[in-house]
């Protein structure tokens, strides 16, 4: 009986402190309250990402409020991502009404460094596409690309639209782009 007592009164204890830890959350995942008034899309706010771009500086999602941003999803050992690059320059060519990237993972998911990338990158061939590092995979799978391509649509607002898996071809995504503020 006494054993009995004592093992309820360890767990009773223990639920007790593991009810009083305090968590830590990732500062990357917390939202301000201000931020939520102003939503022009339903959903969730996009994570507040950090990107390099090919000179090594910084762009956020806060870098970009105020405009629609599609983000494309690419490795350089994908045979469908490669095969849809002509078509990718093409779209980043043209006259839109939102911001467009391509990201790579580099050190991650089998793709190269970021070195390495850029020398296997021909911005020759490809002069209109601006890539982005997402530095060892930190918010790609917070935004709903685990697997490439995958195209990712965020609205004015912050607010992620949508994350779609597989090619989609320009006149997709500029349809896409119309329906979402």
């Amino acid at each position: 009986m006494k054993k009995a007592s004592y093992l309820i009164l360890i767990v009773l204890f223990s639920l007790l402190i593991a009810g009083c830890t305090a968590t830590q959350k990732d500062p990357v995942d917390e939202v301000d309250d201000e931020d939520q008034t102003e939503l022009l899309n339903d959903g969730e706010l996009a994570v507040s990402f950090e990107f390099l771009d090919y000179q090594g500086n910084t762009v956020t999602l806060e870098d970009l409020k105020g405009d629609k941003v599609y983000l494309k999803f690419f490795a350089s050992w994908c045979s469908i991502c490669n095969r849809g690059m002509p078509e990718l320059d093409e779209l980043f060519a043209s006259d839109r009404d939102y911001i467009a990237y391509a990201v790579v993972t580099p050190n991650a998911n089998g793709e190269k460094s970021i070195e390495d990338f850029k020398a296997w990158f021909s911005t020759d061939d490809f002069p209109n596409i601006v890539v982005l590092f997402d530095v060892n995979a930190k918010f790609s799978r917070k935004l709903g690309a685990i697997s490439v391509p995958t195209s990712v649509y965020i609205g004015s607002d912050g607010v992620l639209i949508k994350s779609k898996a597989g090619h989609s071809s320009n006149d997709e995504i500029e349809a896409f782009i119309k329906t979402f503020q």
